[in-house]
């Protein structure tokens, strides 16, 4: 029983240092995250709250299908990595990621134009340019939370 005991206390004293090591890095929350980007974009883009109301849906809905089309180019790109392929199994993935970028950019397009039946176009050209500094921002915060890790003894 004594031996048992001592087996689970040093269990213990081995992982607590690794578990308190994950406590320390915040988990991705994707609500919360879209929830700051709206924010955001809307007190950059000067958005009122009726125009946050009608463009937001349109703008998720927007992101969600390029997210679709990003999973695919994902997909592709590591299914034909994986491979010893061919080269016009090679060519067969760039064409087909060449029409995923332009499938994208039609959604773009229909959805900007969806956008600007509810709001002006420069408000539309605002939310744009704040989503950018959004993720600019983000992505060097998150970097600078990294490198405050990595120098921690």
């Amino acid at each position: 029983m004594r031996r048992l005991t001592t087996i689970i206390v040093m269990g213990l004293l081995v992982a607590l240092p690794v578990l308190a090591q994950n406590d320390r890095r915040p988990r991705f929350n994707p609500e919360e995250f879209k929830a700051k980007l709206e924010a955001y974009v809307a007190q950059r883009a000067c958005l009122t709250q009726d125009e946050c109301e009608k463009v937001f849906p349109i703008y998720h809905e927007m992101k969600e299908k390029k997210r679709e089309l990003q999973k695919q180019e994902h997909k592709l790109k590591s299914s034909t990595s994986k491979t010893d392929a061919s080269e016009k199994e090679y060519q067969d993935a760039l064409n087909r990621i060449a029409q995923l970028h332009i499938e994208s950019a039609k959604i773009e397009n229909q959805y900007y134009k969806k956008m600007c039946k509810e709001i002006p176009a420069k408000k539309v050209y605002g939310i744009l340019l704040a989503e950018d500094v959004f993720h600019r921002e983000m992505l060097n915060r998150f970097n600078q939370g990294q490198n405050k890790q990595k120098h921690k003894p």
